[in-house]
C-alpha cells in the first residue's frame, strides 16, 4: 500500500518550492519509499506547464503529478506550504494535516499565530529556522518538526559549456528583491573592480520583483558591461547550469538577509561550486560554520577578500563544498521524513518498496 500525500501551494512559479518537490520525488524513488505525490496549486504563476513538463522529462510521472482539483479525502497527509487559506475549519476524512513553513519573509509567517487545532505538525527545512521559529512563537514549540530539503544533483548528461569569458565569474542566483539583497552582490563587484579593474564578471539569474530597479542600480554603481542579466532557469536546467558553472571555475554569492534554508546556495554547494554566503544562521548551517565562506553582507571589503582567496585556492574551496553537501542529501531528508510519519502514527504505510506497485 502506498502513502498518498498532497502538497498544496499558492501558485506555480519557477521558484524553489517546485525544485523541492522534484528533489523529494527523486529521493523517494531512489530510496524505494512507496510514496505517491500530488501537487495542488491554487493558481498558475507562470510556471505550471514547465513544471508538468519537467516531471515528464525527468521520468517521475509514477511518483509525482499535478492535480487540478483538491480533495483532501484522497490523502493520508496533506502538506500546506505557507498557504493558510487552504486549511479547512473542520476537516473530514483520514488525512493528517501538516503545515510547512518555508518563508523567510516575516510578514508571511503571521498566519502561524492562528493555526487551527487539527494541524498536527509544523515542518521547517533547517535546524536554525526551527530555533528561530520557536523563539519567535514559543507556543509552537511542541509542534515544530524538521524536514530538511534534499539536494542531490543527478547529472546524466554532460553539462553545457558556458561562453569563454576571460574574467573570473561570480553568480547571483535567486529572486531579485531587498531580502535576497543583490545590492550586496553589486557592492562586492564594485570593490573587486576597484582592486583589479576588468578582472571580474557578475551574472544575475532570477526574477525581479517590481520596483527593485536592478538596471538602475547597476548603472549607478558603474558596473555596466560587468554584469550580465539572465532569465530564470527552467527547473530541469538548474543542476546542469550549476555543473557548468563549476566546470567554468565560477563562484556563487548569496548576500541574502534571511533564509529558512538557502536552497540556491545548497544547490551550488552540492554541485561543487565554491560559495560566499551572508553569515546568517541558515547559511552557517549549510556550511557547518565554515568562516572561509561566510561574510557580513554589509562589509563588501571582507567579501571581496574571501572571493580573492577562493579563486587563489579554487580546487581546495570546491572540495570543501563536497564535504558540506552530505548535510542535506537524500539520506538526511529520508531520515527526517521517516521520523515525521512516525510522529503522525502512519510509518508502516510507506515502508514497502516502489517495486511492489511497478
Amino acid at each position: 500500500m502506498s502513502l498518498d500525500v498532497c502538497f498544496v501551494y499558492q501558485w506555480a512559479t519557477y521558484g524553489g518550492v517546485e525544485r523541492v518537490f522534484l528533489n523529494r520525488a527523486r529521493a523517494f524513488e531512489a530510496n524505494g519509499e512507496n510514496v505517491r505525490i500530488d501537487v495542488y496549486y491554487c493558481a498558475d504563476g507562470g510556471g505550471l506547464s514547465a513544471f508538468v513538463e519537467t516531471i515528464r522529462l525527468a521520468g517521475l510521472e509514477r511518483i509525482i503529478r499535478v492535480v487540478r482539483e483538491f480533495d483532501a479525502a484522497r490523502y493520508d497527509i496533506v502538506f500546506v506550504i505557507d498557504t493558510p487559506e487552504m486549511l479547512p475549519v473542520r476537516p473530514s476524512g483520514r488525512a493528517h494535516w501538516v503545515v510547512e513553513c518555508h518563508t523567510a519573509y516575516e510578514v508571511g509567517r503571521a498566519y502561524l499565530d492562528s493555526l487551527p487545532p487539527h494541524v498536527e505538525e509544523i515542518v521547517v527545512p533547517s535546524h536554525t529556522f526551527a530555533r528561530s521559529l520557536i523563539a519567535e512563537r514559543p507556543m509552537l514549540d511542541n509542534r515544530v518538526r524538521l524536514l530538511r530539503n534534499c539536494v542531490s544533483p543527478r547529472i546524466e548528461v554532460s553539462p553545457p559549456k558556458l561562453p569563454s569569458w576571460r574574467r573570473r565569474s561570480l553568480l547571483f542566483f535567486g529572486r531579485v528583491d531587498e531580502l535576497k539583497n543583490p545590492q550586496g552582490f553589486l557592492d562586492i563587484l564594485v570593490e573587486l573592480e576597484r582592486r583589479q579593474p576588468g578582472t571580474y564578471l557578475g551574472a544575475i539569474v532570477g526574477p525581479e520583483v517590481p520596483g527593485y530597479d536592478l538596471d538602475g542600480r547597476i548603472e549607478r554603481t558603474g558596473l555596466r558591461g560587468s554584469v550580465l542579466r539572465l532569465p530564470p532557469l527552467h527547473f530541469i536546467k538548474t543542476s546542469l547550469f550549476l555543473a557548468a558553472w563549476r566546470c567554468h571555475g565560477g563562484v556563487m554569492v548569496s548576500p541574502s538577509r534571511g533564509e529558512s534554508f538557502g536552497l540556491a546556495a545548497a544547490e551550488a554547494i552540492a554541485a561543487g561550486v565554491p560559495v560566499l554566503l551572508s553569515a546568517i544562521p541558515a547559511h552557517s548551517e549549510l556550511l557547518d560554520g565554515g568562516i572561509a565562506h561566510l561574510y557580513n553582507p554589509d562589509d563588501p571589503i571582507a567579501g571581496a577578500d574571501r572571493i580573492e582567496e577562493m579563486f587563489r585556492c579554487y580546487g581546495e574551496a570546491a572540495m570543501r563544498m563536497g564535504r558540506c553537501a552530505s548535510k542535506f542529501d537524500d539520506a538526511a531528508f529520508i531520515g527526517d521524513w521517516k521520523l515525521l510519519i512516525d510522529d503522525l502514527g502512519i510509518r508502516g504505510m510507506a515502508s514497502e518498496s516502489l517495486e511492489l506497485n511497478s
